[in-house]
């Protein structure tokens, strides 16, 4: 038994010892937000004339009236600003730099980063205004200029005293469709413009530094007499400070998108997943939940299609460049992706257009600070009634190049959802290209999840309460990068947690529950525990070892790290703390208390030597002829005991009666008497009337229905039976017929018959009331250090699923978080459902709440008062009857079958009359009768009996 008990504990050590695999916002995404169909189609190939340079962070107008696109100033490949001004002719596609009049040569500063937008004051005004910007130190700038579409010369605004200062990179500009104010008390109709935040090269202004630009005045070669003047505005919430963030106006809304809290970060780590919707004329903040990655420069503009009501409060965000190494965007940006923000619900659509099929690229590339512009109609082509036209210049790729690419995103008149991509303008399907596209085979991609953040940003950024703060240089944290691995590590954990999991229930089911005992079954499903346990851990090795072996750096090639790749995620580093935890701490430590409890069970299974030679002395003297040698021997009274060849304690060979009992039903089994040392009456104790001291000893059976079962009681010991005699039989027993027997015998064996309940039991603990002996055991709890095993493995377990949740969340598809989740949570519940029906009996839990329910409390021991002499070793009876021979406990024994059949033994009063009968007979009757019987008749030599009386 000691044996399989450890081999149990071993396996169950490797049974428990099993395995492995961030936080992020809210998000929330709309796959059924209604949109335009979107196409991109690339203009470059269909550009001449003098096209600009590669240019980044540009301001881009549009005038209806000359058909004209215009692009001033941005930051050229060499990272100095430009201040060329480039017109775009959209019915010819050819571009140009337009010639000032000769007395209007003057023009702004070079400039990057500046606010801009149209200008239409009816026939006062058609320009395009100019506000800020920073300049080739990096400095903000101040000063407002205007452009003339007609005469093509910039004028300076004069502005009013007071206004924010110096800045460059903030968030604003003008909602072309808002008409200008007319008022009596003004020269010219009123524009306004809007502006938020930016930085002036060292201090960072929030968005909550928010302006509001009022233009009049009248623009012309003879008369530049366009006046302005600032207006603070006030907002509720104090906003965070940003650069190189997106920003358009719909009406009087200002929406400002991702960007940097930093100036001093180099790369696009710094980039924040925020964004926020500011009204003016109210000062309310809304700040919708973060869904596209964090972006640095991306292009905004508002969604102008008017086919729906639903696109007028939309905007698309375009572009821009994110650290691939902290975010995982699922390939969105590099396949044309549009973010579409709905500004009155809050909401994100991650949309991918339909592409160019023309073009080398079908989609244009991530890029920073390019500059967009949209229109309400189309801005190419000669259809241009059923489309409207976003179109996008320049900005600055992953790498490093600059562009002067000219991309357009179309929207088509007509709307599309997730569930329903079906509109009138799809046509045959087959996708076109260039300025002429009509829509056709033109379909759009809903993405189904937001962004996910590989590794948890590092930011700390100043929150204003009044006026503009100063950030630290430190604000912003450049985080270490972060690893993606095969799709087979992301598989390999959660499946090896799945099989654990069915492994741990299958061995709490193969466990006896309180009060029963282990049959085949239990026995079947432990093993096929055992075995699904060791596939659990040989998948979890298999991936861990691939997570080591395919983790390659997601990053662009310029901003991967050359140091070691080795855990340098908090995703690994707690992925392999969990996993050292389970298959290397836990099992060691449950192979060290399982051998443990197996070298004290065979230490405690072989007695030592000193007890073995005294039993052997004691054996030695209990066969000696010398009287006073056994009186005096502390072993004078031990029952020989027979030793196998092994060495082992042999047991007697037990007599069987012919008929009934233990003979013909082995289920009736008595529990044999044991004599040992622990059992004589000791030197101090009174002594009996006399002793037969050259008796050899001889191993006593107790009947099926004696009180010898309870001299196992380890409070039990030997008290000698009252002497008898011949004259103690009672004169009815001598009337009995002997002719079967003999008179002798029968009156010795019924003298010495084994009853119930009379003295030879030993004991009257019979005769006490014995109701706690048929009680269910207390079910207990483990060992301490066994329950801290426990707590360590289901410590660790827990830790590992919730990891494991959280990159499901992040990186799986909805549904496979889905089964995972429902899966873990069945797996709680039923082990808190076993635990209640009382499976497995050695569970803390299963204690703890069979112990609440109290339905396995044991009634108390009755206490007795302690005896006067050492070898009164009779209990104290606490019940009404009393504790005399004559009143013994009731025991329930089975019908005696055999003496009730024909089987049983025949009575020499009823079976036969002796005087019927010859004396040969009766003498071949009851040779037939000890034939049957099996009787043996051994001779023994006579020996000489000695007693002593001690008066």
């Amino acid at each position: 038994m000691a044996l399989k008990s450890w081999k149990c504990r071993l396996t169950l050590a490797l049974f428990f010892a099993l395995s492995c695999p961030r936080a992020s916002w809210s998000q929330s995404i709309s796959t059924n937000l209604p949109i335009p169909p979107l196409q991109w189609i690339n203009l470059t190939p269909h550009l001449s004339g003098s096209i600009p340079p590669p240019l980044m962070y540009s301001s881009i107008g549009y005038d209806e009236v000359s058909r004209s696109l215009l692009i001033f100033g941005g930051e050229a490949q060499g990272g100095y600003p430009v201040q060329q001004t480039y017109l775009l002719n959209l019915d010819t596609l050819i571009w140009s730099q337009p010639e000032a009049p000769q007395n209007l040569k003057t023009q702004p500063a070079a400039r990057s980063a500046a606010i801009g937008g149209p200008d239409a004051g009816a026939s006062y005004r058609r320009g395009h205004i100019v506000i800020g910007g920073k300049d080739a130190n990096g400095k903000g700038l101040s000063d407002i200029w205007e452009y003339d579409y007609d005469y093509h010369f910039w004028a300076q605004v004069t502005v009013s005293p007071g206004g924010p200062s110096a800045r460059g990179g903030a968030s604003g500009g003008i909602d072309f469709q808002v008409q200008p104010v007319s008022s009596p008390t003004l020269p010219a109709p009123n524009t306004t413009f809007y502006l938020l935040g930016g930085s002036d090269g060292d201090t960072l202004y929030p968005l909550s530094d928010a302006w509001r630009l009022n233009v009049t005045g009248t623009l012309a070669p003879n008369d530049q007499s366009v006046v302005a003047s600032w207006e603070r505005l006030t907002v509720d919430d104090s906003l965070t400070p940003k650069i190189y963030q997106g920003g358009v106006v719909v009406g009087d809304r200002i929406v400002a998108v991702s960007g940097c809290n930093t100036t001093s970060a180099t790369d696009d780590s710094c980039a924040q997943q925020d964004s926020y919707v500011i009204a003016a004329a109210t000062g309310n903040v809304v700040a919708p939940n973060p869904c596209p990655p964090p972006r640095v420069g991306p292009a905004v503009a508002a969604n102008t299609n008017g086919d729906s009501s639903s696109f007028n409060g939309q905007v698309f965000v375009m572009l821009g460049t994110f650290d691939d190494s902290l975010w995982n965007d699922d390939g969105g940006l590099q396949k044309g992706e549009v973010d579409v923000l709905d500004i009155n619900g809050g909401t994100w659509a991650r949309i991918l257009p339909s592409g160019d099929p023309a073009s080398n690229s079908s989609y244009p590339s991530p890029r920073e600070g390019a500059a967009a512009l949209s229109y309400n109609s189309g801005l190419v082509g000669s259809n241009r009634a059923s489309v409207s036209d976003t179109i996008v210049f320049g900005g600055r790729g992953v790498s490093g190049n600059y562009t002067n690419e000219l991309w357009l995103l179309r929207a088509y008149n007509g709307s599309v959802t997730g569930s329903n991509q079906q509109w009138s303008g799809y046509g045959s399907g087959t996708l076109q290209s260039g300025v002429d596209s009509d829509g056709e085979g033109v379909q759009v991609t809903y993405m189904t999840r937001c962004a996910v953040a590989l590794q948890a940003t590092a930011s700390s950024y100043p929150t204003p309460s009044s006026g503009p703060s100063r950030p630290s240089t430190s604000s912003g944290t450049t985080p270490s990068a972060t690893y993606d691995t095969s799709s087979s590590h992301k598989l390999l954990p959660p499946l090896s947690l799945g099989f654990l999991m069915i492994a741990v229930l299958a061995y709490r089911l193969s466990s006896p529950a309180l009060n029963t005992q282990a049959n085949e079954r239990h026995v079947a499903l432990f093993y096929g525990a055992t075995v699904l346990a060791v596939v659990s851990y040989g998948v979890g090795i298999a991936g861990l070892v691939v997570a080591f072996t395919s983790q390659n750096v997601l990053g662009s090639l310029m901003k991967r790290s050359n140091s070691s790749t080795t855990l340098v995620t908090t995703h690994s580093r707690a992925g392999i703390a969990l996993f050292i935890c389970l298959y290397a701490v836990v099992p060691l430590l449950m192979a060290v208390y399982a051998g443990s409890r197996y070298l004290r069970r065979s230490t405690a299974a072989v007695p030592p030597q000193d007890e073995t030679d005294t039993a052997k002395l004691g054996r030695a003297r209990s066969d000696s002829r010398d009287t006073a040698e056994k009186l005096n021997s502390p072993g004078g009274a031990t029952t020989p005991t027979a030793v196998g060849s092994d060495g082992t304690i042999g047991g007697h060979r037990r007599r069987l009666h012919s008929w009934g009992g233990q003979g013909l039903f082995p289920a009736w089994r008595g529990r044999r008497s044991s004599e040992s040392r622990a059992e004589t009456v000791t030197s101090s104790g009174p002594q009996p009337a006399f002793e037969v001291v050259n008796r050899p000893n001889r191993p006593r059976h107790s009947s099926g229905n004696s009180l010898m079962p309870f001299s196992h009681d380890p409070h039990y010991q030997r008290v000698p039976a009252p002497p008898r005699s011949l004259s103690d039989l009672s004169w009815l027993d001598r009337r009995r017929s002997v002719n079967a027997v003999g008179e002798l015998d029968y009156v010795l064996g019924q003298m010495g018959a084994s009853t119930p309940a009379t003295v030879e039991g030993l004991s009257t603990r019979g005769l006490v009331n014995a109701s706690n002996a048929n009680q269910p055991p207390e079910p207990k709890f483990p060992s301490p250090f066994e329950m801290l095993l426990r707590l360590l493995f289901h410590s660790s377990l827990l830790a590992l699923v919730v990891l494991t949740l959280v990159a499901l969340w992040n990186h799986a598809p909805i549904s496979g978080f889905a089964v995972f989740v429902t899966w873990t949570a069945v797996f709680y519940a039923s082990m808190a459902v076993l635990s209640w029906v009382g499976r497995p009996r050695s569970s803390t839990l299963t204690v703890i709440l069979s112990r609440l329910r109290g339905d396995m409390t044991a009634p108390p021991t009755p206490s007795r008062p302690p005896s006067s002499l050492a070898l009164d070793q009779y209990p104290f009876p606490t019940n009404v009857r009393g504790p005399y021979i004559h009143q013994p406990q009731v025991w329930s024994a089975p019908d005696d079958f055999g003496s009730m059949s024909h089987a049983g033994p025949r009575s020499t009063e009823d079976g036969y009359d002796d005087d019927d009968e010859d004396e040969d007979t009766q003498q071949r009757r009851i040779e037939d009768e000890m034939a049957r019987r099996e009787v043996s008749i051994v001779t023994v030599p006579k020996r000489r009996l000695w007693i002593t009386n001690p008066s």
